[in-house]
C-alpha cells in the first residue's frame, strides 16, 4: 500500500538514474525468478506483462508503470502473444534522516521507496515521451550534464505517478482489476453485469465502458475468452467428453458449446484436436516408448543423441523426432523455434521449467507415481490411440503368459536377480519398477528373499552381496570409467566368486536398453531378450 502525503515523501529523497534500457521481448518472453539486483521502474510500451512479487500478481499494460525495490524477489512472463516492449529506469536515491536549521543528513535507501508495485497513468503519451527522453539522455549527454537532464525527466515521470494515483486513477483500474481476478475464477458461472459492477465498484453502465477501455472487450466476450482457452486445455488432455467440457464451461447444451468454440476458434472441438495432435514435444525420453508403441512419433524430444550408445534402438525409431535440449535458455530456444502444440513432461521437469509451460498447453504426466500401463492409457487418451492402447496390451499380456511358460519350462523355480553398476556402486532392483516389474511380475520369476522387500531399487556393498544369493543373475554397467572400475572390482572379489549363480556359470550381462527403460515398447523388447537370454540355459 502507498503510504500518505506522496509528494512530501518524494521531496525528502535525492534520486539518481543509473541506467535506462529499451527492451523488446520475443513473444512468449518471461523472466525467470531473481532478485533485483537495484530498485527499478519499469514502462511498458505495448504488450501486456505478468508479473509476480512477494506472492501477488500484477498484470502490467501499457501505458503503465511498474515500481520493483531492490532486493525484490520477481518473476515475469507475457500475458498474450503480442510482444513486450519497455523501458526499465535503475535508480538509486538517499533518503533524509536527520535535518535542523544548519544541515540536512541523507543516508542512502535510508526509508522503503514511497511507490512499490504497479501504477496505472492516464497520460500515457507524455509518460512515453519521458522515457524516450531519458534513453536518449543516456546515449548522448555525459557528466553532471547527463545527472541534471535525467534527474528532472525522472521527477516529472515521478509526478505524472504520483497525480494519478492522487487524482483516484488506480482506484479505477483496481476495481476493474478485481473482477478480471474473479472471472478467472469463476468463468464457468453465470456472472451478472451488475454483480461485476459492485464489485468494482461502479455503476453497470460505467463500469462495461471502463472495462471495455482497458481490456479492449466487453466483460461477456472477456468471459467467453476465459472459456474458450479453458476448453483448448481440456480437448488437448483429452480427459473428458464434449459433454463433460461444456457443462465444466457453464453451458448446458454440447451443441451450443461446438458453436460458440467454432466461432471463436475457427475449428470445431473434433479438428481443433485433431490439429493440435500434430506437433507433440516429450520431456522425458522414456514417455518415447509409450507413443511408439501406440505407432505415434513425437514431433520432438529431449534424450535423444545421434550415433551408437545404450539406447541407440529408441534412438532409431525416433529417427524423424527433432531433438530438444533440456534445461534453461536451450530447451527455450528450441520450444519456441519448434511451436509445440502439446508439451508432454513429468512434475520434475515443470517444477524447475515452469515458465516454459506457457509455450503450450502442457500435459503432466507422473513418471515415478503411475504405472507404465496407466500412463500408455494416460498417452493414448492424449493422442486419440484408446482402441490402440486396448489392443496393444492384449497381445503384450498374451505374450507374457506364453514367454513366462517358456522361462519356467527352462528356468524352473529358480530364483532371478538384477544387478546394476551405477556411478561405481552396486544396486540390486526390486519388485515394482524398471526391469524388475516385468521379471517379477509380468514373467512371474521368483526373486530372491531379500529382493521381496525392495520395491524399485537398493544400493548395497559388496559384504551384503552374498545375502542376494540367487541361482541366475543379470547384470548391467555402463562404459563410464567409474563404472568400469567397478566392474573389475566386482568380478574379481571373493563375495562374487562365492555367488551360486557364478559358480554355475549361469549369470548374464545385459545391456542398459531396453532392460533399464520404462515404458511399454521397452518392456515389450524385454520380454523378447529374456526368452532369448534363458534360452541358453540347459
Amino acid at each position: 500500500m502507498l503510504k500518505p502525503d506522496l509528494f512530501t515523501q518524494i521531496n525528502a529523497l535525492i534520486i539518481h538514474v543509473t541506467d535506462i534500457e529499451y527492451i523488446r521481448c520475443s513473444a512468449d518472453w518471461s523472466l525467470p525468478p531473481q532478485i533485483a539486483s537495484s530498485n527499478k521502474i519499469l514502462f511498458i510500451c505495448k504488450g501486456t506483462g505478468i508479473f509476480q512479487m512477494i506472492e501477488q500478481s500484477c498484470r502490467i499494460g501499457a501505458g503503465n508503470l511498474l515500481f520493483i525495490p531492490r532486493g525484490q524477489k520477481v518473476e515475469a512472463f507475457t500475458e498474450h502473444s503480442e510482444p513486450l516492449v519497455m523501458y526499465e529506469i535503475s535508480f538509486t536515491y538517499e533518503a533524509l534522516i536527520k535535518k535542523n536549521a544548519r544541515s540536512s543528513v541523507y543516508r542512502e535507501e535510508g526509508s522503503t521507496f514511497p511507490l512499490e508495485g504497479e501504477v496505472h497513468l492516464s497520460n500515457h503519451l507524455q509518460a512515453l515521451h519521458l522515457c524516450e527522453q531519458l534513453h536518449i539522455s543516456m546515449q548522448e549527454l555525459e557528466g553532471g550534464r547527463r545527472q541534471y537532464r535525467q534527474t528532472g525527466l525522472l521527477n516529472e515521470l515521478l509526478y505524472l505517478a504520483c497525480s494519478d494515483i492522487q487524482d483516484g486513477m488506480n482506484q479505477q483500474r483496481a476495481g476493474v482489476e478485481r473482477t478480471v481476478d474473479y472471472l478467472h475464477q469463476n468463468y464457468m458461472k453465470t456472472v451478472p453485469l451488475e454483480m461485476l459492477s459492485s464489485l468494482a465498484g461502479f455503476s453497470p453502465s460505467y463500469y462495461s465502458r471502463l472495462f471495455k477501455k482497458l481490456k479492449g472487450v466487453s466483460p461477456i466476450t472477456y468471459i467467453t475468452r476465459l472459456r474458450m482457452n479453458r476448453a483448448k486445455e481440456l480437448l488437448v488432455h483429452g480427459q473428458e467428453s464434449l459433454f463433460e467440457i461444456a457443462q465444466h464451461l457453464g453451458y448446458n447444451e454440447e451443441s451450443y458449446f461446438s458453436r460458440m468454440f467454432k466461432r471463436e476458434t475457427g475449428y470445431s472441438p473434433a479438428q481443433y484436436v485433431k490439429v493440435n495432435r500434430k506437433h507433440v514435444v516429450t520431456m522425458r525420453h522414456s514417455f518415447n516408448g509409450d507413443f511408439l508403441a501406440l505407432g505415434v512419433q513425437p514431433h520432438a524430444s529431449v534424450g535423444i543423441r545421434s550415433g551408437e550408445g545404450d539406447n541407440a534402438y529408441f534412438n532409431a525409431q525416433l529417427k524423424g523426432t527433432v531433438p530438444i535440449r533440456m534445461d534453461g535458455e536451450a530447451c527455450m530456444d528450441d520450444l519456441l523455434r519448434l511451436q509445440p502444440t502439446i508439451i508432454v513432461c513429468d512434475p520434475e521437469w515443470i517444477k524447475w521449467n515452469q515458465e516454459l509451460s506457457h509455450i503450450a498447453p502442457t500435459v503432466i504426466i507422473p513418471y515415478w507415481e503411475m504405472a507404465w500401463r496407466d500412463r500408455l492409457h494416460r498417452i493414448a487418451e492424449l493422442v486419440g490411440r484408446r482402441k490402440e492402447a486396448k489392443e496393444w496390451l492384449h497381445k503384450y499380456e498374451q505374450k507374457v503368459e506364453q514367454a513366462s511358460v517358456v522361462i519356467k519350462q527352462q528356468i524352473g523355480e529358480g530364483t532371478v536377480i538384477i544387478l546394476r553398476i551405477v556411478g561405481g556402486k552396486l544396486r540390486v532392483y526390486g519388485m515394482e519398477r524398471n526391469i524388475g516389474c516385468v521379471l517379477y511380475q509380468d514373467l512371474k520369476l521368483n526373486p530372491p528373499p531379500k529382493v521381496k522387500s525392495v520395491k524399485w531399487r537398493r544400493t548395497i556393498t559388496l559384504n551384503e552381496l552374498p545375502t542376494y544369493d540367487a541361482d541366475y543373475m543379470l547384470l548391467m554397467a555402463s562404459a563410464d570409467k567409474v563404472d568400469q572400475k567397478m566392474l573389475r572390482r566386482l568380478l574379481q572379489s571373493s563375495e562374487w566368486k562365492s555367488l551360486s549363480a557364478v559358480r554355475r556359470h549361469q549369470w548374464f550381462t545385459i545391456d542398459l536398453y531396453p532392460w533399464i527403460d520404462y515404458s511399454a515398447l521397452s518392456h515389450d523388447r524385454v520380454i523378447d531378450e529374456a526368452m532369448n537370454l534363458f534360452a541358453s540355459v540347459r
